[in-house]
């Protein structure tokens, strides 16, 4: 399996959201970027970030994992793996961190009528902003499935890439966190996707033999 940093497809468009994200921290003042949204925030913008922001829950490591195990047992042991790392890591960043939600930043402020909110969207509160877990599932989740479809289908991770940065707006669009926490999200992502693809080369993982079957495989064996 060849390292997904040789795939232009997705590593272009990544390198490109974490310039635009850290220009855009540079010059946008902190709790501003939230501000900056509340135009768009009506139909079809509405539903089609609610959606979105659904690519980095735990509905997709399930999807992506049952497909993967009719391909192979190890591959879905990787998928499995960046969504075990990830949850404890970000609730222990969240909880030592201890950032405010933006809704309870603009609430501290006085300035929770200048926030145009989504329309039945449920908004975080309290200090669990940094990072965003969300963005690190997408970025965790999509450089995983690059790395395993790097070999013959390089050109689908633009789309996993694609996926992975509008989950990380998505946060922002919904008033569930700022830049700060997405981009910050996205480096633990892919800091998770490259733990992952350790994993996978230690000689150990890779003498696990009965991984390289798949349901599919086993059961034309059987037949």
């Amino acid at each position: 399996m060849k390292n997904k940093w040789d795939n232009p497809w997705f590593v272009i468009p990544v390198l490109l959201f974490f310039n635009a994200g850290f220009l855009a921290a540079y010059l946008i003042p902190y709790g501003r970027e939230i501000l900056l949204f509340n135009n768009l925030r009506e139909e079809p913008f509405n539903s089609f970030f609610r959606f979105v922001t659904l690519l980095g829950e735990f509905y997709p490591f399930v999807i992506f994992g049952l497909a993967a195990a009719f391909w192979r047992f190890r591959y879905a042991v990787l998928i499995a793996l960046a969504g075990l790392i990830t949850l404890p890591t970000v609730y222990v960043l969240k909880e030592q961190i201890g950032a405010d939600r933006p809704i309870t930043w603009f609430n501290n402020r006085g300035a929770r009528e200048s926030v145009v909110t989504v329309p039945e969207e449920f908004l975080n509160t309290g200090q669990t902003s940094f990072p965003s877990g969300h963005t690190t599932a997408a970025f965790g989740l999509y450089s995983v499935l690059s790395l395993i479809l790097v070999d013959k289908y390089r050109r689908w991770s633009l789309l996993f890439a694609l996926a992975a940065i509008l989950v990380g707006v998505s946060r922002v669009f919904l008033v569930q966190h700022f830049l700060s926490d997405i981009l910050a999200g996205a480096a633990l992502g892919l800091l998770v996707g490259w733990l992952v693809g350790r994993i996978d080369q230690m000689p150990f993982f890779q003498r696990l033999h009965v991984l390289d079957r798949g349901i599919l495989r086993s059961s034309s064996s059987a037949a």
